[in-house]
């Protein structure tokens, strides 16, 4: 729902790094269509590092993903995650939007 609710208002896109095993990309572009059907499937990206992606804000369980990442990162918690304390982190999808209205995003990419 909270997904659904901010592609209302922002360009939503799902990045995978599918790469990592190429074998899972049509299982996890099925999974994608049938529980995001309100995005359109153009807003899949299958990549391996996600640094690459020309976006405001990069949410994710996987810090290494902000390393050189020139946006705004926002950690998804996870267990191998606790001891991460360089990124503003959610714990919910919940948590997202209100997150998103403390932070500065002065778009960089448009």
């Amino acid at each position: 729902d909270v997904l659904r609710d901010l592609s209302e208002q922002h360009d939503v896109y799902i990045a995978t790094a599918a790469m990592e095993v190429p074998s899972s990309m049509p299982g996890k572009f099925r999974w994608l269509q049938i529980h995001f059907p309100f995005l359109d499937p153009l807003n899949f990206v299958f990549c391996g590092h996600k640094f690459i992606l020309a976006t405001d804000v990069l949410i994710d369980d996987s810090p290494r993903h902000f390393e050189t990442f020139s946006g705004q990162p926002v950690l998804f918690d996870a267990p191998h995650n606790r001891l991460e304390t360089r990124f503003p982190r959610v714990k919910s999808w919940t948590e997202v939007p209100e997150l998103l209205n403390t932070l500065d995003l002065t778009p960089r990419y448009r």
